[in-house]
């Protein structure tokens, strides 16, 4: 079986079990697992993209919660907000001098998912966190099953 085709069907499978649990039972942004999803196929894969997708997002949501604490302490209002905010992304691409934090797209997208399921949603980011994990094992995943049905096609 072709390698894409097989990939093909093992995020499809798996999404689907996703968007039914996270929307079900578990009460979870489905959207948070979907960027961390991509964010592990981005970051390159395998158990180094897990690893950096893992720690790119959770950096993310921590400059977030940073920024937007900081803004509420300082009494809020569009330019403290701006400040903080930039004062974020400048962290967030300085911590890619850390291996484990090199991946800046995966950082950014850790907040900007954040910001819209905390801020925007009014979910927690509590949720946040465990979607963001949840969708980069699930990428991890994927590409195992999918490894898994090439190999067994081929033999």
């Amino acid at each position: 079986m072709d390698v894409l085709v097989a990939l093909a069907i093992s995020i499809g499978i798996l999404i689907a079990g996703w968007t039914y649990v996270s929307l079900g039972v578990a009460a979870l942004p489905v959207w948070a697992g979907i960027v961390a999803w991509g964010c592990f196929f981005a970051a390159g894969g395998k158990t180094t993209g897990l690893t950096k997708t893992i720690a790119a997002n959770l950096s993310g949501v921590f400059w977030a919660f940073v920024a937007l604490e900081a803004s509420r302490r300082f009494g809020g209002g569009l330019p403290v907000l701006s400040i903080l905010v930039g004062v974020a992304a400048l962290f967030m691409v300085l911590q890619a001098k850390i291996p484990a934090l090199s991946f800046i797209p995966g950082a950014f997208l850790g907040a900007a998912t954040a910001v819209s399921v905390v801020v925007g949603a009014k979910g927690t980011w509590t949720s946040t966190i465990i979607a963001l994990v949840a969708g980069a094992c699930l990428g991890y995943l994927s590409e195992i099953l999918a490894g898994t049905m090439t190999r067994r096609a081929a033999a």
